[in-house]
């Protein structure tokens, strides 16, 4: 799969997934993919809604996310 072109959003769940258990912010997964905290905030909110992943906490205005 290393040639293959991955899409952000799944890139985005890729790495929620590596970092679970840990609760992940939007910036984090931001720095760890590359990709602005526009998008990724984006495509964790499609995530969520399809149920892939889910809110743990909030923490002021930064929502932690984590795999399910």
């Amino acid at each position: 799969m290393p040639n293959e072109k991955l899409s952000a959003k799944q890139k985005i769940y890729n790495a929620i997934k590596e970092t679970s258990p840990k609760d992940s912010s939007i910036q984090e997964i931001a720095d760890i993919t590359k990709i602005s905290r526009e998008t990724v905030s984006k495509y964790v909110g499609i995530l969520e809604a399809e149920k892939k992943i889910k809110l743990t906490r909030e923490v002021g205005k930064a929502k932690k996310k984590i795999k399910t």
